[in-house]
């Protein structure tokens, strides 16, 4: 299910494709803040720049009926754990010689360093932050969305995305916008977005609620996956990627959210 809050669009569900779906004018995104529980998980979808649903406390049944109607989807969680965090683990489950890593190995992934290389925020470690929990439940839906074994690099419309590391590349706060004493700097993000985004109705939404403000976000950058415009895979990151997942963050300034518009038929 669903939380609603305010007046909101009913999307119109359509065949399931492998290829990404647009409708009449512009390619729908959909962007989740995924948390390890309904509660406080928040969901957006833009059609094109336009906002035109947000809602939050959705479910695992709710995120996949929205998928269908949606070209790519970009989620607010990790897809995978480190390398060598699986190898040792393994190891040690079966009761064998871990083989050697070093601390860092153990907690992060490769595409956790290239987006504190490009935005200066590094992402917190699958695999010895709470964020792990979160994680469980994204694979679960992965494999909803994509079906089993799906790569995680975002080569299968469904791209990890980060929306701080968007924020901090953007450099559009200079503080944390999800402290509860956040609103001024919640409020500048949405003042940034609506200057490329129709939010319509949705900005005080934005502004009260980190979690509805990192869907929209979310929404926004998986758009600019769909369009080349975020850090991708290097050629020799491409398998690793698509074991760890990769964090798909923008590579240009805010202004590229226009290119959204022209992601049509």
């Amino acid at each position: 299910m669903l939380r609603r809050p305010g007046r909101r669009r009913v999307l119109r569900p359509i065949m399931r494709s492998t290829r990404p779906r647009v409708h009449d004018l512009h390619m729908r995104l959909l962007g989740v803040d995924l948390a390890s529980q309904p509660k406080n998980t928040s969901v957006a979808v833009l059609d094109g720049t336009t906002l035109v649903l947000l809602a939050g406390e959705a479910d695992d049944d709710a995120i996949v009926d929205l998928a269908s109607d949606c070209a790519v989807v970009g989620i607010d969680a990790p897809l995978g754990w480190p390398d060598a965090f699986i190898d040792v683990v393994t190891a040690h489950h079966r009761g064998e010689s871990p083989p050697p890593a070093t601390p860092k190995d153990l907690q992060l992934r490769r595409t956790d360093h290239i987006v504190a290389e490009h935005s200066g925020k590094r992402p917190l470690s699958v695999s010895t932050d709470r964020i792990g929990v979160v994680a469980l439940r994204a694979i679960r839906l992965l494999e909803r969305l994509a079906g089993a074994g799906a790569d995680r690099s975002g080569s299968a419309g469904v791209y990890e995305t980060y929306p701080g590391g968007a924020v901090a590349a953007w450099t559009l706060v200079d503080r944390s916008y999800k402290r509860a004493d956040s609103g001024p700097e919640r409020a500048a993000i949405v003042a940034a977005l609506g200057r490329h985004l129709d939010l319509g109705g949705f900005t005080e939404q934005m502004a009260a609620s980190d979690d509805d403000l990192d869907a929209v976000l979310c929404a926004a950058i998986v758009g600019l996956a769909a369009a080349g415009r975020t850090h991708a895979p290097e050629e020799s990151d491409t398998a690793r990627a698509a074991r760890e997942g990769w964090i798909h963050i923008p590579r240009g300034p805010i202004e590229d959210l226009a290119v959204l518009a022209t992601l049509d038929g």
